[in-house]
């Protein structure tokens, strides 16, 4: 397609970001951000064939139109100065496997994968449901954990290199993890990349999936609201796991979270997994 052919001749630096919600990928997002490599950013160029029926010409008008990471502005992508870095962030259950074969082929770098303790990303989900329209649960494929199983099976499948983040991790060793990941990515050192300036003014989502959202979501997005607000990566608060996994059982995703949490400790035995100094709280996860 054309379009492809445009970003790929307008960006040297070109990184995939995957992930099921709620995972901290956000938080990752605007680390990486802070590398003056990055100068772009596509945020979920596929949401709205997901929750829109839109077609590719959705994808390719989301592309065409990055955000400027220094100013939030969207400009065309022929303003994009050439040398530019580019980073695509996708939710993993929004992607079919053409899409995701598509987005990773436009990376110059392994898909990065982010990803946390299930029942930390499912709880916070059922908090944002209820808070946007009273809903007691969620659809279990839209966790994203079957998708990003799925898409390490096929990376693995097809002798793609990728990468694992969790960002509980990065939350315990912010300088070490992200470090390690600069690295697997193919970007030169730079510090401080952990901290920055709160943007809590910014709009994330591109104009297509902005047309599909409700009034609420659009005054005040709880999606974005915390890590948008936020100066930095910051240690994970005390965890009340019988409170999670009482809001679990509630929503009637008690099975399908056992199944999930399984599924990301396969993904913690990974070597693709950045290695970092274990929280409190995932040492729990795992004799837990």
């Amino acid at each position: 397609m054309e379009w492809e052919n445009a970003v790929t001749r307008a960006y040297d630096t070109r990184l995939a970001l995957i992930s099921p919600p709620r995972t901290g990928s956000t938080a990752v997002a605007r680390l990486l951000w802070q590398h003056p490599r990055v100068t772009h950013h596509c945020h979920e160029p596929f949401e709205a064939c997901y929750w829109g029926d839109q077609g590719p010409e959705s994808v390719a008008g989301v592309l065409r139109h990055p955000m400027v990471v220094a100013s939030g502005e969207r400009i065309a992508l022929a303003d994009v100065e050439r040398g530019s870095g580019l980073l695509m962030k996708e939710m993993s259950f929004q992607l079919s496997e053409a899409q995701f074969t598509q987005l990773v082929g436009l990376a110059t770098a392994p898909p990065v994968f982010v990803i946390c303790d299930p029942r930390l990303s499912t709880t916070s989900r059922l908090r944002i449901v209820r808070e946007l329209n009273g809903a007691h649960t969620f659809p279990p494929f839209e966790s994203g954990w079957q998708s990003l199983r799925e898409q390490v099976e096929l990376c693995r499948a097809r002798d793609i290199p990728y990468v694992l983040v969790d960002s509980d991790d990065m939350r315990a060793d912010p300088a070490g993890v992200t470090a390690a990941l600069i690295t697997a990515v193919g970007l030169p050192q730079a510090g401080g990349l952990e901290n920055w300036t709160p943007r809590p003014g910014l709009k994330l989502v591109s104009p297509e999936v902005g047309a599909l959202m409700s009034d609420v979501r659009k005054a005040d997005d709880p999606f974005y609201r915390k890590v948008l607000g936020s100066s930095g990566i910051q240690p994970r608060g005390a965890v009340d796991w019988e409170r999670e996994e009482a809001a679990i059982a509630a929503a009637g995703l008690e099975d399908d979270v056992a199944k999930w949490r399984h599924w990301y400790e396969e993904m913690r035995a990974d070597p693709a997994l950045i290695a970092g100094r274990h929280t409190e709280r995932e040492n729990n996860a795992h004799t837990g």
